[in-house]
């Protein structure tokens, strides 16, 4: 039988975590977990390659965020995060250590791929959540028609940028969270994480139509739990 990339990975993320050393260093690494995660981003036509890598490479990193996050939280080393899980998950990225495996782009099928080995501890999401405190507390202050506006950064930065997102929808702030993620969207095209949060922000204004539909769309460009959501919906939908 055959293993997919995703499965070995997966193996391989286990594998690292039960086969610790035991001893005197245990106390240091209680709060430490190693994962090996890997994701293909999708080039969209108007994409360079510096956008097309960041976007890959937060995919990896998200994946080995969520992964050490079930773990750490299973050894009770990290708090539920509920409503916050998500803004903090995306700016915990820019805090873990990584080193990359292996790093690829396939011409023919126009997608940037990566390999990672992440080691993830409690402090950095610790970092995320302070960093989070902070970006709200600026936000706030935002005058009205900046918030109308929503100005979008040229600077790359898909963990902080989606997280803002995530703020906005944590706060039912559903008209401006759309207006910032229709800025995002111009400049992540084909990003699957900013269709999927625009389903959640749809889905609280009840616009169920174009909650689907940005469902389909995320699910389109490699977002896993937008697919997952979409079948969940339609199962229940029957």
């Amino acid at each position: 039988m055959s293993l997919s990339l995703k499965q070995i990975s997966l193996f391989l993320s286990l594998f690292i975590i039960s086969t610790w050393p035991c001893g005197a260093d245990d106390q240091k690494r209680d709060d430490t977990i190693k994962v090996i995660t890997d994701y293909a981003y999708r080039m969209g036509d108007k994409d360079s390659k510096e956008k097309s890598r960041a976007l890959g490479l937060f995919g990896a990193k998200l994946k080995a965020v969520n992964l050490a996050a079930k773990y750490l939280t299973h050894k009770g080393v990290l708090e539920h995060y509920e409503k916050k899980q998500s803004e903090i998950f995306c700016l915990t990225t820019n805090e873990i250590k990584v080193s990359i495996i292996d790093e690829k782009f396939y011409q023919d099928i126009n997608s940037y791929y990566f390999e990672i080995k992440s080691e993830v501890k409690s402090i950095d999401f610790i970092k995320a959540q302070i960093k989070d405190s902070e970006l709200e507390k600026n936000e706030s202050s935002f005058s009205y028609s900046e918030e109308m506006e929503q100005p979008v950064s040229k600077i790359i930065n898909p963990g902080e940028e989606l997280s803002r997102a995530y703020r906005y929808i944590r706060k039912e702030q559903w008209r401006i969270s759309i207006i910032y993620l229709d800025h995002l969207e111009k400049k992540y095209s084909h990003w699957g994480d900013v269709f999927l949060a625009k389903a959640i922000a749809f889905y609280g204004m009840d616009d169920i139509d174009k909650m689907v539909d940005a469902l389909k769309t995320a699910c389109s460009l490699n977002n896993q739990e937008a697919c997952n959501e979409l079948l969940s919906f339609s199962s229940n939908s029957r």
